[in-house]
């Protein structure tokens, strides 16, 4: 049986179901195939939060309070200091999503889009003709059945089964995640025994131990979560850390969860002839929280404005027509996100009391001037006055006079930055022919053979980050 298309997609989680409908809408016909069921995609981890701004730029039907797959919506958050004697609040705009629901919402508006799903069917292998890929064969309810399309997306999460498929030679790097690139994530749904008792607040976040109490669909719960590279064991030692301090009120455990993000840079490329990767399987996530969703989103824009350009001309998706996808990602977000993933191998060195230092001045989160609340910067890149600056610096070095940062960890994060700098000055050149792209990969991988490894000493382990 062979089934035909203009896109073929293998993964139906947020980022291959959004790039689906994005070119269904204009006009070409779609197939996502999903190795799960239909009403079991997404449910590894049930609760997820989308930046509010992001949602509304990415053109997805606005989310209702009190609908199914809609939890709240938040504009502020909050950051505890290690020594938990201050709390820090931050403008955070947050729906909190239960992903599961979105996703099978989602799937209604896609199939009348016409966009044709294909649940329980599984990749096999990649199908090829004078060296490209022209469509793969999939397994579904113990069939065989071959898909010819004129682009294939990797859509199949962390596992990238399809870039990990590519032959060495295709154009695409076709590594596997080995466990220092992921950051791994474990779970407790919880429920306060004693909700009158002062416990914190829904979402809350302890950045030392990178661990938060986030929004749960159970009346006077609460998501306990945490994330660690290298292992679940790390993770979960890290809460032991937390635990051990925190002095928490009573609780009872309603259900536990564990999954992982990829926790490293992208591939250098994200397309070769008639291919694209997109989300976990192309690492796309944000480097200071580890998910991807709407990161993605931004990548699948771009990626959706250039197929319909080159298939409304008629032209072969080849690695130099959909190169245009790479050129656009990388000198913007790419790079961004190039540059904070190499700062943050400077920023998480410190130790606990520099850790409380940078919070409670405000070097981490400015703290506003009197009743404002602070707003992360949403496009990821520090700017500063001269007068704001001046200010930073003083506070450095008041910091290293009363010994309260270390000039050993000052110099690693100077280091850090500047390198950032190269690293992100060089993605924002990212080379738009591709005869310089084997020159400017090398340098590339020059620059990130300098980024240094991180190092967290907790009580109860010590954490690498690579």
């Amino acid at each position: 049986m062979v089934e035909k298309c203009d896109i073929l997609i293998v993964g139906a989680g947020t980022a291959g179901t959004y790039l689906g409908w994005l070119l269904a809408k204009k006009g070409f016909s779609v197939v996502i195939i999903e190795k799960d069921k239909r009403e079991d995609v997404g449910k590894r981890l049930d609760v997820i939060h989308f930046e509010s701004d992001r949602i509304e730029k990415a053109g997805i039907p606005p989310f209702q309070v009190g609908a199914s797959d809609c939890i709240e919506i938040r504009d502020v958050s909050t950051v505890v200091t290690p020594d938990f004697k201050k709390e820090l609040k931050i403008r955070a705009l947050q729906t909190i999503v239960r992903l599961t629901l979105f996703l099978n919402k989602m799937y209604k508006v896609l199939e009348s889009d016409g966009v044709n799903l294909e649940f329980n069917c599984k990749f096999k292998n990649l199908i090829f003709e004078k060296s490209r890929i022209i469509g793969l064969e999939a397994e579904k309810a113990g069939e065989n059945i071959e898909y010819r399309a004129q682009l294939v997306v990797d859509a199949s999460g962390k596992a990238a089964v399809i870039r990990t498929s590519l032959p060495e030679d295709y154009g695409v790097e076709n590594f596997k995640l080995g466990p220092d690139d992921v950051m791994y994530v474990l779970l407790q749904y919880i429920k306060w025994k004693n909700p009158e008792e002062p416990h914190p607040a829904i979402d809350t976040g302890y950045n030392w131990w990178l661990l938060w109490f986030g929004p749960s669909y159970e009346p006077e719960g609460a998501i306990l979560g945490v994330g660690q590279p290298g292992s679940f064991e790390n993770a979960r030692l890290a809460r032991e850390d937390f635990l051990n301090r925190a002095n928490l009120p009573p609780y009872e455990i309603i259900k536990k969860e564990q999954g992982s993000t990829p926790y490293r840079r992208p591939p250098y490329s994200l397309v070769a002839d008639r291919f694209l990767c997109i989300g976990d399987a192309a690492a796309i996530t944000y480097p200071f929280s580890g998910h991807g969703v709407t990161a993605t989103w931004v990548l699948c824009m771009i990626a959706s404005d250039v197929i319909e350009k080159a298939l409304k001309n008629g032209e072969e998706l080849t690695r130099d027509v959909l190169w245009d996808i790479n050129v656009k990602y990388f000198r913007d977000q790419g790079a961004k996100f190039a540059g904070l993933f190499t700062q943050l191998s400077g920023v998480l060195n410190f130790n606990e009391k520099e850790w409380n230092y940078f919070l409670k001045k405000g070097l981490i989160y400015q703290t506003g001037e009197g009743d404002d609340i602070p707003e992360p910067n949403k496009e990821y890149e520090e700017e500063m006055s001269v007068v704001e600056m001046l200010k930073f610096i003083f506070k450095i070095l008041g910091g290293l006079i009363r010994r309260k940062l270390s000039f050993k960890h000052m110099k690693r994060l100077l280091q850090a930055n500047g390198l950032a700098g190269k690293i992100k000055k060089h993605y924002e050149n990212y080379p738009d022919n591709i005869s310089q792209f084997d020159n400017w990969v090398k340098i590339a991988q020059e620059l990130w053979d300098q980024k240094r490894l991180a190092i967290k000493r907790l009580s109860t382990v010590q954490i690498e980050y690579h």
